[in-house]
């Protein structure tokens, strides 16, 4: 009967770090699918207002092609015609060579199929607001293209 708790102690031990293994299968050792640190409510760029900043880039980019969002797939060698589900949480930031950069993912819906992709965008602070200075396909169809190592993109093979 005394060894009963040092066995659910072991039980609960392997539970545990059986479970922290499994989760830790999507972004092994120092990558991370995304960089940079959650942005915190009540900062002067908040994590809503850099979702509807994405948003609002979207719009202002569909205006000029028939109300679809066109991004060039380098790997495919297409132009994707999509149109925008939702912007992802969690919102993040971090800084590089000095600079602020803003980060969210984005699912995007293909017009003319049944692909989804997962779109990254990378801002910084111009004025009172946001500019988009990189847009990425991150994901098709669940497949990632690319994770992280630190700040920087690291291509998958």
């Amino acid at each position: 009967m005394k060894k009963l708790p040092f066995y659910v102690s072991i039980v609960s031990l392997s539970a545990f770090l059986t479970a922290g293994l499994c989760t830790a299968a999507e972004h092994p050792g120092t990558a991370v699918e995304h960089p940079g640190e959650t942005v915190k409510p009540g900062k002067t760029i908040t994590a809503k207002f850099v979702k509807k900043s994405i948003e609002e880039h979207v719009k202002a980019r569909s205006k000029t092609t028939g109300g679809v969002f066109v991004v060039h797939d380098d790997k495919l060698n297409r132009d994707w015609k999509l149109k925008l589900d939702k912007v992802h949480d969690p919102v993040r930031m971090f800084v590089k060579e000095g600079k602020t950069i803003y980060f969210a993912c984005s699912d995007f819906k293909a017009v003319d199929g049944k692909d989804i992709l997962d779109i990254d965008f990378w801002m910084v602070p111009k004025g009172d607001g946001l500019e988009v200075i990189d847009t990425r396909i991150h994901k098709l169809n669940g497949e990632p293209r690319y994770g992280y190592e630190g700040v920087e993109i690291k291509d998958l093979k």
